[in-house]
């Protein structure tokens, strides 16, 4: 049941039966519960203010803020999560299955500094403020290589890194994977024409290895996996 509209705050479930899926009810009663996970409506008092939302969960403010798009069941995400108590990070996926699990896992292993978005990752802009995020992930998305046609649909390309350059802080990260050459290619140039820096951490959260089941999948068949790391391009206003 993946989430089309980009619109993050609209109940994109108003019109779903919990018959048909049986994580319905589950996200629905998140808002009542202590299950890590918005959704909708939910999601919008804390547009531009998850530090907050991070804060009243965590008991005090975190760190930093670090947003995985396209957590899947949040192998990634919740290692990280694990490794750096003191980060505030949020995962995003638009399948509903996907974001009651990963906040199912978050909260039987007690993880009190991770949330599970249900999001299209389209609507970025109006979740996230200025300089809000320290770094964004996206690991293996879907690089719609099969048919030619369905190469429009990827997310990454020059409009979404347009919109996500000013969500992240001038020494936060921008880290993507892909098993894809071609796409890896086109995203490098699309950040490169950009004025996105290429970097390499040597601490915190990007500094580290995190191997999804995607990846080793990959490894495993012999094929090359492609990444880089990015800082935003420096504004005027900014130097």
């Amino acid at each position: 049941m993946p989430i089309r509209t980009p619109d993050p705050f609209r109940d994109p479930l108003h019109n779903k039966r919990p018959e048909v899926n049986r994580y319905l009810d589950l996200l629905k009663g998140s808002a009542t519960s202590s299950l890590p996970a918005l959704y909708g409506p939910a999601l919008q008092p804390w547009a531009g203010r998850w530090r907050d939302l991070a804060t009243q969960r965590m008991k005090q403010p975190p760190s930093k803020l670090v947003l995985e798009i396209g957590s899947h069941f949040g192998e990634v995400v919740l290692q990280m999560a694990h490794d750096f108590q003191d980060v505030s990070f949020l995962g995003m996926d638009i399948t509903l299955k996907r974001v009651v699990k990963l906040a199912q896992k978050a909260e039987q292993d007690g993880l009190i500094n991770l949330h599970s978005l249900l999001a299209n990752a389209r609507g970025i802009d109006l979740l996230f403020g200025k300089a809000e995020l320290d770094g964004v992930l996206i690991f293996f998305p879907d690089p719609w290589a099969k048919k030619k046609r369905q190469t429009k649909h990827r997310l990454v390309d020059n409009d979404f890194l347009t919109y996500l350059a000013p969500k992240i802080r001038n020494d936060g990260f921008f880290w993507f994977k892909t098993d894809c050459e071609p796409y890896f290619h086109e995203v490098t140039a699309a950040l490169t024409a950009q004025g996105w820096r290429s970097f390499q951490p040597l601490s915190g959260v990007a500094s580290r290895t995190y191997i999804s089941r995607f990846e080793r999948l990959f490894r495993d068949q012999g094929l090359p996996i492609h990444e880089s790391l990015w800082q935003p391009p420096l504004l005027l206003s900014d130097v």
